[in-house]
């Protein structure tokens, strides 16, 4: 699979990626005029959204339909390098008839599927927990 996307610097602080239509604006700016994500905030970001899609997709085979799903996504930027070292995310899932256990596997079987967790695993320490919620 290949990937493709455009970017457009804007001005001094923004630039625009393309893929498909759908726009995200960089913008690397400080304070109330900040208009969009800084880079680093898309990685952690993307983390989030690849788990989303898989641990969901891996529910919904299991048998466990997403009643909803939350995140709570931290990165740390080492300023010495620069580099993010450190990415965490807590997942909180509510699927009837969920247990803890099977929310466990279910991200483990998520984690092996993710590009992104995969990817970032081989250079940023990582840690990625779940909280299963019985409705």
């Amino acid at each position: 699979m290949n990937i493709e996307l455009e970017f457009e610097r804007v001005d001094e602080v923004l630039g625009v990626a393309r893929s498909r239509g759908v726009e995200l604006i960089f913008d690397t700016g400080n304070g109330i005029d900040k208009q969009g994500l800084w880079p680093m905030e898309v990685l952690v970001a993307s983390l989030g959204g690849c788990l989303n899609l898989d641990l969901g997709a891996a529910m919904e085979l299991s048998g466990y339909p997403v009643e909803k799903l939350t995140m709570t996504l931290q990165g740390h930027r080492d300023d010495d390098i620069p580099c993010i070292d450190a990415a965490s995310c807590h997942i909180d899932v509510w699927s009837a008839s969920l247990s803890q256990q099977a929310a466990e596997e279910l991200l483990s079987y998520a984690l092996g599927r993710s590009t992104v967790y995969n990817t970032l695993a081989k250079a940023v320490k990582l840690d990625v927990t779940i909280t299963a919620h019985s409705s």
